[in-house]
Order: structure tokens, then C-alpha cells, then sequence
């Protein structure tokens, strides 16, 4: 387990430390979009800048991104890979001219993806416990800006209650 973490964080140009390792270990069992805290309150042994320079490098490097839900936290999500959307030989990283640096393209059917857009889902958050959950597979409707404006990000959350807490706390 260690060591197939250890080359994924080496396909992200990550040195695979056995912090960073204990850290990707631990927030991969998240099934949420999460705050530091709670990758905190998980790891009590590991110093809290320690976490955030691993959680900040992670993002720089393509492997989370971070959401604003609203919560006045910042959140972590797992960036989607292109395994995980069930491509084949097709989608494969491509050396683009003119990308950002350490930016990721991804060739599918011949079409060149940037690589936050795979990240740029729909996102879930509930009034009442204030997780955020991923629709990794629900990518956010195109919208069309007027011409000239320059779009840096994009995030798409829905604010509703969660399975869970609609079942301890039943409207009337």
C-alpha cells in the first residue's frame, strides 16, 4: 500500500516522505470534501503546519483541489484521475505548448483537457453538519460568460441536507 502511494505521489512530482505517505493515507479514506481540522483531529501526531505544507503541496501538484463552500473553512477534495473515470489508452497526459507549468493536460479522443477541469464537479454541503460531499461523476453545466471575461474558477455547490441528517432531523 505504502509504496503504490509512494508512486502516486511520484507521478505528481511529490517526494513521497513518510509524512506526506501517512498523510494521502489518511485523507483518502475521507468520503467528503474535508477541512484541515478534521485531517487533524486524525493525525494528533503530526504538527499542524506540517499538515498544511503537505495539504498545500498536494493541491500545487494536482492531486486536491480546494472549494469555498460557504462554511468560511477552506475544504479539501480528491482530485478525480483519469483511471477513475474508466479511460483507457486514449487518455493519456499530453505535452501540451503554452500550459501553465506543472500544468496537467489530458488527451481524450484527441480533444486536450485541462486538468482542473476533471476536478470541476458539484458539490454537496449541509446546513446542518456542514459536510460537503463530491458528485465526482457530475460534471458542472457550461455556462457561457460574456466575452472578455476571464474565468479562474469555478465551483458549482448545492446547500441541502444530508441523507444522515435529514434522517435525525425530519422536516414537517
Amino acid at each position: 500500500m505504502n509504496e503504490e502511494i509512494a508512486q502516486h505521489l511520484q507521478n505528481h512530482n511529490v517526494r513521497p516522505t513518510a509524512v506526506r505517505i501517512m498523510i494521502w493515507k489518511t485523507l483518502k479514506d475521507f468520503d467528503y470534501a474535508f477541512p484541515m481540522a478534521d485531517l487533524e483531529r486524525l493525525l494528533p501526531t503530526v504538527d499542524r503546519s506540517t499538515i498544511f505544507r503537505a495539504l498545500t503541496l498536494f493541491v500545487e501538484n494536482d492531486l486536491l483541489h480546494t472549494l469555498d463552500d460557504g462554511s468560511g473553512e477552506k475544504k479539501y477534495c480528491i482530485c478525480l484521475e483519469h483511471t477513475s473515470l474508466g479511460l483507457d489508452q486514449r487518455g493519456q497526459h499530453c505535452d501540451d505548448e503554452g500550459k501553465e507549468p506543472g500544468c496537467q493536460h489530458l488527451c481524450l479522443d484527441g480533444q486536450c483537457t485541462h486538468h482542473h477541469e476533471l476536478c470541476q464537479h458539484v458539490h454537496l454541503t449541509c446546513s446542518i453538519c456542514g459536510k460537503t460531499f463530491c458528485l465526482k461523476n457530475q460534471r458542472i453545466p457550461e455556462v457561457h460568460v460574456p466575452e472578455g471575461f476571464q474565468v479562474e474558477s469555478i465551483q458549482y455547490i448545492i446547500h441541502g441536507i444530508c441523507p444522515k441528517c435529514a434522517h435525525y432531523h425530519p422536516r414537517t
